[in-house]
């Protein structure tokens, strides 16, 4: 404010007696970058966040040097700095606050991590919650060294070894899943029976695993290979890289929402909502399947130059019952009944009601029985008429 415009930080080791300037002007920060705030990180010593009259800097090694920090961050005066949760808060003038979320990986950066071959860093926790988990998830991070053109894994284990997904940077980006549940996500479900996924999935497009030289950032959608939302528990990440014989290891724990559990909805009340979306997710897959079959079986009836009328009356009226009808406010077919089912417990984090337990054994009773006719339909047996 005086025409001085140097930066000056200083330290001190015995509580004030002497000071050490630690912005000499030719150690990071330039001689003209006044500086308006200096934080230690709770976390790591030595590791000093500097903000200046035009913009972040950090050192590793208490000051001694200084590097930019600045990354997408405007040329802002910054004004103070917080550090919270392992998230790192800066105010600027002018430009808004700005935060970088989980800065767990900072504290775990040695010359040594930048100078060897690919590193896992440990995660901190993340939660299981359905607001902003882009920021609040389970967060995996890992340093790639320049010139890393091979194929990038990450598997994610859950606490007894069971693989619950795996992601690679070679896969290509998937479209976004359907919409909402409901009876849109019925009709959705009859347009796209997939044997193998049971349906499209739906929300965001699952994560990507990325290659680039330097920091990488996974955030896990917290979703098996199925598509169903796993409960909170400890997990295990296992990178790979090429064919590399070597794998990076490291766990993660998922915690519940704190205001999931302020409702009283505890961590076992999720694990029984994931076997019951895992339930359901079974049946929707069996009901769409069984929908390809009828439905490649009126195909094929339509296309034969003779046909059995009897079987085509047999075929229609599994159509029937599976399918809602084709008209306004039509009486919905049991495939409906299912996709409505799973989507109703597999959008929220609550304690499942009993009514979809209930629910859930008619419809499998109803699903059991409609194959069974459908196999006496469709595959019946050697020197037995359909007529019997």
């Amino acid at each position: 404010m005086l025409g001085d415009y140097q930066p000056y930080i200083y330290s001190t080791d015995d509580y004030g007696k002497t000071w050490k300037r630690l912005t000499d002007g030719k150690n990071g920060i330039p001689a003209d970058w006044p500086t308006r705030v200096v934080r230690e990180d709770p976390d790591r010593e030595g590791m000093l966040y500097a903000g200046t009259e035009f913009g972040m800097f950090i050192s590793f090694d208490n000051g001694s040097h200084w590097q930019s920090f600045q990354m997408n961050l405007p040329n802002v005066p910054v004004t103070d700095i917080k550090l919270h949760h392992n998230d790192l808060i800066v105010s600027t003038q002018g430009r808004a606050f700005w935060i970088i979320d989980d800065i767990s990986s900072l504290h775990q950066l040695t010359p040594d991590v930048v100078a060897r071959s690919p590193f896992l860093f440990k995660p901190r926790d993340g939660y299981r919650t359905r607001v902003s988990p882009a920021n609040l998830g389970p967060i995996i991070e890992y340093y790639l060294p320049s010139g890393t053109n091979d194929q990038v894994t990450v598997e994610i284990r859950d606490a007894n070894g069971k693989t619950i997904n795996v992601y690679s940077s070679d896969a290509l980006a998937a479209p976004p899943r359907g919409g909402r549940g409901g009876a849109g996500a019925a009709e959705t479900q009859q347009e796209d029976p997939d044997a193998s996924a049971g349906g499209r999935r739906f929300g965001p497009p699952p994560p990507r695993v990325t290659k680039a030289a330097g920091l990488n950032r996974v955030v896990w959608d917290l979703r098996n290979k199925e598509g169903v939302i796993v409960p909170p528990g400890r997990y295990q990440v296992i990178m790979k890289v090429g064919v590399l014989a070597k794998a990076w290891s490291e766990y993660l724990n998922v915690l519940i929402d704190p205001r999931v559990a302020e409702d009283g909805v505890t961590v076992a009340d999720l694990v029984e909502q994931y076997e019951h979306n895992m339930r359901m997710r079974e049946l929707v897959t069996g009901v769409n399947q069984l929908v390809a079959r009828v439905r490649d079986a009126q195909t094929k009836m339509r296309n034969a130059s003779t046909g059995d009328n009897d079987t085509a009356a047999k075929v229609s009226a599994l159509a029937a019952k599976l399918l809602s009808e084709p008209v306004r406010y039509g009486k919905p077919g049991l495939q409906a009944h299912i996709t409505y089912l799973a989507s109703m417990t597999a959008n929220v984090d609550q304690k499942i009601g009993r009514d979809a337990i209930e629910r859930y054994a008619v419809l499998k009773k109803e699903f059991d029985a409609l194959r069974a006719e459908a196999d006496r339909v469709l595959n019946p047996s050697p020197g037995i008429s359909n007529d019997r």
